[in-house]
């Protein structure tokens, strides 16, 4: 009787494990071709979420204080990806966030998920990004809405200020 007793719970115990399991990812290929000709590659150490949800807010136009589809600004994009991407809540503009991570003076020690600091209006904090790798990050700029750039591009070189990650 023990027995059956032990192998009905344990029948329960692996269907009831089997059906719970952890959220995974997967990039589409359309997203990882994108990726691609940015000169991103996506492999299996790369964090799937964040890809897919970066991809969505692509070509997003610019919109100051915007905090939508319809219109975005640099904080408020960085805001809605750690929203979605890591469950944080972050408020404020770029020198408020800024104030809030452990500042990463090396860019060879950015990892994807940082976040990119530039000083372009008044020698003040003005502009953020989220690193992506190889000195890839996604922002979005005035000009053009959320795009991808490179830290090593003429004009972000110039104004970079620091990276920085949340404790």
């Amino acid at each position: 009787m023990k027995s059956i007793l032990t192998s009905i719970l344990l029948f329960f115990i692996s269907g009831y494990f089997n059906n719970v399991r952890a959220q995974t990812y997967y990039v589409e290929p359309i997203i990882e071709d994108f990726f691609c000709r940015n000169g991103i590659f996506i492999d299996s150490c790369s964090y799937d979420a964040l890809y897919n949800e970066a991809f969505e807010w692509i070509e997003t136009p610019y919109n100051y204080a915007g905090n939508s589809k319809k219109g975005i600004d640099c904080s408020g994009l960085v805001k809605k990806l750690y929203e979605k991407i890591y469950n944080m809540q972050l408020e404020g503009g770029s020198r408020t966030i800024f104030e809030q991570v452990i500042p990463i003076k090396n860019r060879e020690d950015l990892k994807e998920g940082d976040l990119v600091f530039f000083k372009i209006r008044q020698h003040q904090i003005s502009h953020v990004g989220l690193y992506l790798q190889d000195g890839n990050f996604i922002h979005a700029s005035v000009r053009s809405g959320v795009i991808i750039s490179n830290l090593s591009e003429e004009y972000y070189n110039k104004y970079y200020f620091s990276g920085g990650r949340f404790p």
